[in-house]
């Protein structure tokens, strides 16, 4: 493209180069506009690709649950590396047997910008609680607390200019609770999306749900059974053992 671009200076005729998506991302990311999401659980792992990016001089990227995290704080630290983690989940898989509940705290207290994420259906709808756990594991503050589900996870999508704070100019998404939002007794009061008013407890019928009708009978179970294939036959090592 910067071939291009000198070319048709002096050619107005120049024909650009051939379009490609991965090639177009990859050059992306090496211009710094994109900030790479990597899926990630081990120590070595992060390490490795840290030394990958060294090589090319890239610098933006954010490790996804990053269960051994806190084994490489100061490294991430150095690099400018953020990390998204689960906030107590491990050992559920061969990959992540050795992690612990204080690794936000860790990752904190070491100056990675750290946020705490779910892809659980249920603990994405409650983070705030989730990192009120790392009052329990580590006694961050509230405002450090909140800033795992808040600024950071901003910062780490590269949208902190529009949201993540409470501040003059960005979007107006806020959450309003009857308590502090990191006690288990507080409850939404007010959802507020872009400056309009999603969610009203006090004013809106007591059955907000969309997709369901209200009148419907409803099953006592939902559910089917599921076969946990990453964990097959793994039982003979506990159940064996001398």
């Amino acid at each position: 493209m910067k071939a291009y671009e000198l070319e048709k200076v002096k050619n107005p005729n120049a024909a650009p180069p051939v379009y490609n998506e991965r090639y177009q991302t990859m050059a992306d990311i090496l211009d710094g506009k994109i900030i790479i999401q990597c899926h990630s659980y081990r120590a070595d792992e992060i390490l490795m690709l840290l030394n990958v990016l060294r090589d090319f001089g890239v610098k933006k990227i954010t490790f996804q649950h990053v269960n051994e995290g806190f084994k490489v704080a100061p490294e991430l630290a150095t690099f400018g590396a953020m990390a998204s983690v689960f906030s107590d989940w491990w050992a559920y898989k061969f990959e992540v047997y050795y992690s612990t509940a204080y690794n936000a705290t860790i990752l904190t207290r070491n100056g990675v910008v750290t946020s705490i994420n779910s892809d659980s259906g249920e603990m994405i709808r409650h983070l705030y609680y989730e990192c009120a756990k790392t009052q329990r594991y580590g006694g961050l503050s509230d405002d450090e607390a909140l800033s795992l589900i808040t600024i950071n996870p901003a910062r780490q999508l590269g949208i902190d200019d529009k949201v993540g704070s409470i501040e003059v100019g960005k979007d107006a998404d806020i959450a309003i609770f009857s308590g502090h939002p990191l006690s288990v007794y507080a409850v939404p009061q007010m959802t507020i999306v872009d400056g309009i008013i999603r969610f009203d407890k006090e004013n809106d019928p007591s059955d907000m749900r969309i997709y369901i009708d209200p009148e419907e009978a409803t099953p006592a179970y939902y559910g089917r059974e599921e076969v946990d294939e990453c964990m097959r036959g793994t039982d003979q090592m506990f159940n064996n053992r001398h």
